[in-house]
């Protein structure tokens, strides 16, 4: 069962941080460990969670374009959300998803 995403708050993926996530795509499978969580400012008087963003680093070689990707964590369960592409260096790659 996928995790709603209006169900997550910053809060959420906090115990996750250096954990892997899996991210499913198209036909293969990689790996994306969560760096960090942190938060974006203050919420809208209408929004339901204080915004923020997740970063995530991945193989050198994973290039991703822009779009919702399937993820996977043990512990946290599946889930679906929004990723860009923020680097691309000799090390890793680096992945944000952005939540309001």
């Amino acid at each position: 069962m996928i995790i709603p995403l209006e169900t997550v708050s910053h809060q959420t993926f906090i115990p996750f941080i250096d954990q892997v996530f899996t991210v499913s795509i198209s036909q293969f499978v990689s790996q994306l460990q969560l760096k960090s969580v942190q938060l974006l400012g203050h919420k809208h008087p209408d929004a339901s969670r204080d915004p923020f963003s997740l970063t995530f680093r991945g193989p050198t070689e994973l290039s991703l374009a822009q779009g919702i990707y399937q993820f996977y964590c043990e512990g946290l369960g599946e889930m679906e959300f929004f990723i860009t592409q923020i680097a691309a260096g000799s090390r890793d790659s680096e992945f944000e998803a952005v939540f309001t």
